[in-house]
């Protein structure tokens, strides 16, 4: 899929895949190292000590790190607690995911990664709101029925969404000085949900006069893939728009709504991605469940760097 003479990022893979079956970070990096993998993203909610030990593993030159996915190491949270978002609203939850993400901009920096991956956040849906997907996976995607529950969530998330990207704007221009700073690039992630922040428009709104060399776009190719299956956008046209300030790409294929699913596995054209992949300074991420097989991975890298 790509010329590595080209690349000026390889592959890289996220933790997310294994780090929550090691005891610590050593074997972690071991397994994914075993795959063909040198770089990795590290996943979010990582725990402190684990992060501490890969970068360990990075002054010894043992493992690069391309990128974190905040927040990373995970922060303070009481059991099962959903942690605030930089779309909060309420100021002090956002302050918190503020001051958090910050932290996870300094943890890059001292771990020497490019970029960190943001979630935005969301425009609360209603209950019933959170089934949509469900009607796709049993047939009934394009059915006028589905189409009028589609049409209906979102003119709800548009009525209701100010509040929420004028938090995000703000969280935004808060941690943009604080990433150029670093040296690092903050990429906004295609998001998964219709109700998820930002939509297509979204991002030119929310990046408009901020600095570009600091924050750029994450293509997230599952979450892309699915919200054309669920009639929202076409996957590409995120980068047709948007692939000048791209930062990185997770990497993972579907099948229907389900994502994360080993590349090559589900329905995605990589091959239509090979210009973005191949970009130079972007950051190409495997990121899939940890459901996938070691086979599965080695034969996906093989595949992409083919």
């Amino acid at each position: 899929m790509r010329d590595e003479k080209t690349m000026a990022k390889p592959l890289s893979i996220s933790t997310v895949w294994n780090s929550w079956r090691h005891p610590g970070a050593r074997s972690m990096v071991a397994e994914l190292a075993g795959l063909g993998f040198e770089r990795i993203e590290l996943n979010a909610f990582m725990p402190s000590r684990m992060v501490e030990e890969v970068h360990d593993m990075v002054r010894e030159g043992a493992v690069e790190v391309s990128s974190l996915h905040n927040y990373c190491p995970a922060p303070p949270l009481r059991r099962r607690e959903e942690p605030p978002s930089l779309s909060a609203p309420a100021e002090r939850e956002r302050a918190w995911a503020v001051r958090n993400t910050l932290n996870t901009i300094d943890r890059a920096r001292e771990l020497g990664a490019s970029a960190v991956v943001l979630h935005l956040g969301a425009v609360p849906p209603s209950r019933s709101a959170r089934d949509l997907y469900a009607w796709i996976d049993a047939g009934g995607g394009g059915t006028p029925r589905y189409l009028r529950k589609k049409e209906k969530i979102l003119l709800a998330r548009e009525k209701r969404k100010s509040p929420y990207l004028r938090a995000v704007r703000k969280s935004l221009e808060e941690l943009v000085p604080a990433a150029r700073s670093a040296g690092v690039r903050l990429g906004m992630e295609t998001r998964y949900f219709p109700w998820e922040i930002p939509n297509l428009d979204e991002i030119e709104e929310l990046w408009d006069g901020l600095d570009s060399r600091a924050l750029g776009y994450w293509h997230d190719v599952g979450h892309a893939a699915v919200r054309e299956n669920a009639g929202l956008e076409r996957a590409l046209s995120y980068l047709e728009r948007y692939g000048s300030r791209l930062v990185g790409l997770h990497i993972h294929d579907v099948e229907g709504t389900a994502d994360h699913r080993v590349p090559g596995s589900g329905s995605v054209d990589f091959a239509v991605l090979r210009s973005a992949v191949g970009q130079e300074g972007v950051v190409p991420v495997i990121e899939v469940h940890p459901r996938e097989t070691a086979a599965g991975i080695a034969g996906a890298r093989e595949m992409l760097s083919a």
